[in-house]
């Protein structure tokens, strides 16, 4: 079975069975045959069915027997975040409470090793207020260096603490086993009616947790949104990937800052980078939250500055169109215009028409970065009788030059790929339209 994905079951076990909203361990096994040669098995997950624990992964080199001695080893450094993430989930319930007020319930979890999700109660998206209030109780419980205590008790004591969470609708064992984040669970046994138990987070749960708070490091809301009808969803993160997450969010804002001082061109690309890194990087929703109007504001700039370029351009744009008008007459009249995107050579063929009513007029103009050529023409009725349709004429002159287009008879618009075969295209637009008008 080497290579191939199997299940071990071993008497003993210290590996965590995926349960609780937690994933389960990861890690190795050592097995030492009769002959003493030693096997390793790698364990990828850990399932629980019925009463048994079984070990998924792959035989890495040899063979294994039933009832060869095995040492097994969890994977430490994933283990550790796990743990961290859920001390970190509880933090944040209690949190939540808080922040939104005693009728938020779990309604379900994810612990992994590089995020937590968690699902709960709430009839509306979280203001960002509301998540930068929870974000900061669960980095001041972290800094707090609280005490991460957990004991099994019997479930009728344990229901009997003040404040203590637990899951809608989930069945727990007798005896079950309270972790608590703040205070000592036999304390709270002791005096399991003292209000100043709700202070501290106090849940039933099965899971590995970190023994302090001061474990988890730094915690980071990633996102907020819905979950289903009345349920809401958050993803966060702790320790390395929180303190990434800030380092991320540090960086953007000292571009931002930069920015502010740029102009032109390099105003635009740079607004626009900020606004995808501020979407699709990990950063802290209230980070997020907190930049979106400087962000905003940096691309209406932008937007300021595009719409006064092409304005200017247009203006440039429109000249050559009256210097064409004024050179060239006649039943057709077919040319290029130097920089003219889409819109503004829209503008240039007004321009040639308001001064050549009588005239079939072709203009196109090519964009030697982008790849593209743009043409557009306007034929009068006079022309059109004579069996020159715009749609027609600009189909021929782009597929001179890699394209394709259409349109009315009267206007149409078209498209090319090879600027470079501008020429071509002029060439091949008069010889359309003399072919059929005469000239």
């Amino acid at each position: 079975v080497e290579e191939q994905r199997v299940a071990l079951i071993t008497r003993k076990t210290p590996f965590y069975a995926e349960g609780g909203g937690q994933v389960g361990d990861a890690g190795f096994f050592e097995i030492s045959s009769d002959a003493g040669r030693t096997h390793r098995f790698k364990v990828e997950d850990t399932q629980r069915s019925g009463e048994f624990v079984m070990h998924l992964g792959r035989i890495e080199h040899g063979t294994v027997t039933v009832g060869e001695h095995a040492t097994l080893t969890v994977e430490r450094g994933r283990r550790e975040r796990i743990a961290a993430n859920h001390t970190g989930t509880h933090l944040m319930n209690h949190a939540l409470r808080e922040v939104l007020g005693e009728d938020v319930e779990q309604r379900g979890s994810l612990v992994s090793d590089d995020r937590l999700r968690f699902d709960f109660t709430h009839s509306k998206a979280m203001s960002a207020d509301e998540l930068a209030r929870v974000e900061m109780l669960v980095n001041a419980a972290i800094a707090r260096t609280m005490l991460v205590d957990a004991l099994v008790v019997p479930l009728e004591l344990a229901k009997g603490i003040h404040g203590v969470r637990a899951v809608f609708g989930e069945r727990y064992p007798d005896p079950v086993r309270v972790v608590s984040v703040g205070a000592k669970v036999t304390d709270m046994l002791a005096e399991p009616a003292n209000p100043k138990w709700r202070e501290c987070s106090v849940e039933f749960c099965g899971g590995t947790h970190t023994r302090s708070s001061e474990e988890i490091q730094h915690f980071a809301i990633l996102n907020e949104g819905a979950s289903s009808a009345g349920v809401r969803r958050i993803f966060a993160v702790t320790g390395t990937a929180a303190h990434a997450a800030e380092a991320t969010a540090t960086h953007i804002e000292q571009r931002l800052a930069a920015a502010r001082k740029l102009t032109g061109e390099a105003l635009a690309e740079e607004a626009t980078a900020i606004a995808s890194a501020l979407a699709e990087l990990p950063v802290s929703t209230v980070f997020r939250h907190r930049m979106e109007p400087a962000v905003a504001e940096l691309r209406e700039r932008a937007k300021e500055w595009r719409k006064a370029q092409e304005g200017a351009n247009r203006d440039v744009v429109v000249a050559q169109a009256r210097t064409i008008a004024e050179e060239m007459s006649g039943a057709m009249i077919v040319a290029s215009i130097s920089g003219a995107d889409p819109a503004a050579l829209l503008s240039a063929l007004s321009a040639v028409r308001a001064k050549r009513p009588e005239s079939a007029i072709l203009l196109m103009s090519a964009d030697e970065a982008e790849g593209k050529v743009a043409i557009a023409a306007d034929v009068p009725k006079a022309i059109q009788d004579k069996g020159l349709k715009a749609g027609d004429w600009v189909r021929a002159a782009a597929e001179a030059c890699g394209g394709k287009g259409g349109g009315r008879p009267d206007f149409a618009q078209a498209g090319g790929k090879e600027p470079a075969r501008l020429p071509e295209a002029l060439r091949a637009a008069k010889a359309f339209a003399g072919a059929r008008i005469g000239e």
